[in-house]
């Protein structure tokens, strides 16, 4: 007689992991990079779930989350969107920074597509935000929102009731500083066209021949891109702080 081969399937771990991607899918869908459109569908879905697998055996398991699943999900899943407006926050710093920049350099009517949002957005806007996507994953800061995400477990633990009034106030307060982190950024490049701005006017006044309106358009974006082209060196430490005001963290 041929053996009989009992396979054993895991059911409380498939389980587990399930619940556990509750929460990782609302925060990658609803975030930057991860939730972009231009990210097949089936990538997505595989890759909340192979990050839910991954976290699933450090997080503990929750019985409430058998006995009660329809009280499990929607408090799990308004946490993940919780930690992806945190995300979207941090993000958001580089986009203001750039329409700082773009109305220096006389870029403001000028618009492209986001490929995040598929809405328009000023063209120094998507370079900030591009390059800092860019910047971001290459010297691997999100691990550090992996392990945020594990982390927030233990703030939120899978069963209880999310109390999020003190979480919620931090994350108005660090929506505030957008305003903060973006002036620091645009800052030095607002400064340089200041001062391109107040030469220009300078010599019309003392050259009234000198066509001002002429120069000083080309000479503004010139000074701003060679300007914006030496700072690539320090982005990542601004990309650092920008991580820094991620609420979660």
């Amino acid at each position: 007689m041929g053996e009989i081969f009992a396979v054993q399937i895991p059911y409380f771990y498939i389980v587990h992991v399930l619940v556990v991607a509750i929460r990782v899918g609302a925060m990658l869908l609803f975030s930057p990079i991860w939730g972009s459109p231009a990210i097949p569908r089936q990538v997505r879905v595989l890759l909340v779930f192979a990050t839910a697998a991954g976290l699933a055996p450090v997080i503990p398991f929750s019985e409430a989350a058998l006995e009660h699943p329809e009280l499990i999900i929607p408090g799990e899943f308004f946490v993940g969107l919780l930690l992806g407006m945190g995300i979207r926050i941090a993000f958001a710093v580089l986009h203001f920074a750039g329409q700082l920049v773009g109305f220096s350099m006389a870029f403001s009517a000028v618009q492209a597509i986001d490929p995040q949002t598929q809405n328009r957005s000023s063209l120094m806007s998507g370079y900030f935000t591009l390059i800092g996507y860019a910047v971001f994953l290459a010297a691997d800061m999100h691990h550090e929102f992996l392990v945020a995400m594990q982390v927030s477990y233990e703030s939120f633990p899978i069963g209880g009731v999310p109390q999020v009034a003190d979480w919620f106030d931090l994350l108005m307060t660090t929506a505030g500083n957008i305003f903060i982190v973006g002036w620091k950024i645009g800052f030095p490049l607002f400064v340089v066209i200041l001062l391109t701005d107040m030469t220009v006017g300078f010599l019309a006044r003392m050259q009234p021949q000198f066509n001002a309106m002429i120069l000083a358009l080309p000479l503004k974006i010139l000074v701003g891109l060679v300007v914006m082209g030496a700072s690539l060196v320090v982005f990542p430490a601004i990309m650092r702080e920008v991580a820094a005001y991620v609420v979660f963290k």
